[in-house]
């Protein structure tokens, strides 16, 4: 069993040319039964794609997939990362912004308290602010263990097209497209 990590990533080695994957990806995407939602960025040459779920399967935890393919190396390999949404994303910075801010105020008033000669009661307020900055980061744990469902069928979505992307490339008549 893999341990958890923040912002899991996967591999799937690729078959083909990246511009046919993600044109696979896009034509997967807008089958009337597809799974998820999302796009393949990049002008005529597609460089990433972003998928998420639908919006009525949609929870605060649900997860982003980015997609990007690395044509380095031999076989292409498509490499996806997972992370919160973007409303998660901004609210995480905000609480541990917060939590930095309150811990070094609490720091320095503490220390003008000591400086001061009264009883440095400010310091009490840097371990609480520790206490739910790693609070915080087991939360990303949580929501990833609620998110798992969702994070499955985006890299099952994923590995479907990566196989239809090898079943074209394997094809005799897959040199005579786009002539």
């Amino acid at each position: 069993m893999a341990t958890p990590r923040m912002r899991p990533t996967f591999e799937c080695a690729l078959q083909g040319d990246a511009n046919a994957f993600y044109h696979l990806l896009d034509e997967a995407l807008a089958e009337a039964d597809a799974p998820c939602r999302g796009m393949a960025f990049g002008g005529e040459v597609k460089s990433g794609a972003i998928l998420r779920g639908h919006e009525a399967d949609q929870h605060f935890w649900s997860p982003a997939l980015h997609l990007h393919v690395f044509t380095d190396r031999e076989p292409s390999v498509v490499i996806g990362r997972f992370s919160p949404s973007s409303p998660v994303w901004t609210g995480f910075i905000a609480i541990y912004l917060s939590l930095a801010c309150i811990g070094i105020g609490a720091g320095s008033y503490g220390g003008a308290q000591m400086i001061m000669g009264n009883e440095p009661w400010a310091f009490v307020g840097v371990p609480i602010a520790i206490a739910l900055a790693a609070f915080t980061y087991g939360a990303a744990f949580i929501g990833q263990g609620l998110g798992s469902e969702d994070m499955y069928q985006l890299h099952r979505f994923v590995d479907q097209v990566v196989e239809r992307a090898a079943g074209k490339s394997a094809s005799p008549s897959s040199g005579d497209e786009g002539v």
